[in-house]
């Protein structure tokens, strides 16, 4: 795709000869890495973006990764400077001479084809950096909400049932969204793709072309977890007494089990300790089929056939939010009562996912500002019963 990004693999760790676990091991952006990638030593010019919606209201909320900056105000300047453009900019030619617009492009088209919620349209998870040839670019980690997972946490957040027909009014059928249903109003992705999406749906027919199309990630999918099956099988296989490796908090333990991996790596959308998780080739699939018809793309007739056979593990399938067990009007009582508490009654709602369109009310303006508690990056001290020998294999 000639996109930069971080590498990953596959590392299984142990601490004092105890097996704690499979793990994703990253690269990441920091100076080494630039000067590996790049050859700049000691890079002045990268800059970790949390909170930040690149506007006027959030200019510093992106930071220098160089601690030894002895004088800042030209930096400062430097990166004032690049976010006026930015702000002031009414086209891509107004920014194409100080920013990478096709990589930023193929990012966004990237980010809608995965459901991956969690980068610029949340204003976290992405570095911008100032590359030798003057320009700067957009680039992306922590891809784990990605393939539709936890899509509800952004569209439907977290509910008050004060009206429960307005559930029907809501789309939560997220692999029919359409570009413009999706994001944000970011002033880039406005200027770059909503203004002129010429570019944009150019990028979109490149990735379904390459690489995002069941015959191609399907196969890949089957290898990965052919490879990684043994380990995440031990994952999921607890010791003499019961316990799980690489466990300490047990407070935070997902009631995931090694099926869940089996199923939810297929076609079978699960539940999870805050949602609710499309099945990875069931996203790529419906996906698929929604862009190459919202497109007018030529894709492969056997996916695109309503007819084509999946298994679904029914047994632990996410079937939707089962409200039978809640007095709806109760709840109301409850909300009314507290509706001026900074934690208000509150459940969620959500219907099955399905790979068929089904029209709706769109509900896209989810810049809410809520607190939900989860997935925030924290640093965690753990009082271990473990010395801090660690040894990591690679697989």
């Amino acid at each position: 795709m000639g996109l930069t990004s971080i590498l990953a693999n596959y590392a299984t760790l142990y601490i004092n000869d105890e097996y704690m676990g499979l793990f994703v091991l990253t690269d990441a952006y920091k100076l080494p890495w630039i000067e590996q990638v790049y050859g700049e030593k000691d890079s002045i010019h990268l800059y970790k973006c949390l909170g930040a919606h690149l506007s006027n209201d959030n200019i510093n909320n992106c930071e220098n990764e160089n601690d030894d900056i002895v004088d800042p105000t030209e930096i400062s300047e430097e990166w004032s400077s690049f976010i006026e453009t930015i702000i002031n900019a009414k086209s891509a030619e107004d920014i194409e001479d100080i920013f990478e617009v096709d990589h930023f492009i193929k990012e966004m088209a990237i980010e809608y084809l995965l459901g991956a919620w969690d980068h610029l349209q949340l204003g976290h998870n992405f570095y911008l950096y100032k590359q030798p040839n003057g320009k700067w670019i957009y680039l992306t980690y922590d891809h784990d909400h990605s393939f539709g997972i936890n899509l509800d946490r952004i569209f439907l957040g977290i509910l008050i049932v004060d009206l429960p027909e307005r559930l029907e009014r809501i789309n939560l059928d997220y692999p029919n969204y359409s570009f413009s249903d999706w994001t944000q109003s970011r002033h880039l992705i406005d200027i770059l793709i909503l203004k002129d999406p010429t570019r944009f749906n150019q990028a979109i027919k490149e990735i379904v072309e390459t690489v995002f199309n069941p015959a191609t990630l399907f196969p890949h999918i089957d290898e990965l977890k052919k490879f990684i099956r043994p380990y995440a099988q031990k994952d999921y296989t607890p010791n003499e007494e019961g316990k799980y490796p690489g466990r300490i908090n047990t407070l935070g333990i997902n009631p995931y089990t090694f099926e869940h991996w089996e199923a939810n790596s297929e076609f079978t959308s699960v539940i999870t300790l805050q949602y609710n998780a499309y099945g990875i080739k069931y996203w790529i699939l419906a996906k698929y089929r929604n862009v190459c018809k919202t497109y007018d793309l030529e894709c492969d007739p056997v996916y695109l056939d309503e007819n084509f056979k999946y298994d679904v593990d029914e047994n632990i399938e996410f079937k939707g939010y089962d409200l039978s067990s809640y007095d709806l009007s109760s709840l109301y009582e409850q909300y009314q009562r507290t509706e001026n508490s900074l934690e208000p009654t509150s459940t969620i709602i959500g219907p099955t996912p399905t790979a068929e369109p089904t029209s709706y009310e769109t509900n896209s303006e989810y810049d809410v500002g809520y607190d939900v508690g989860y997935d925030a990056e924290v640093e965690t001290e753990v009082d271990s019963e473990f010395d801090s020998e660690t040894e990591t294999e690679t697989l």
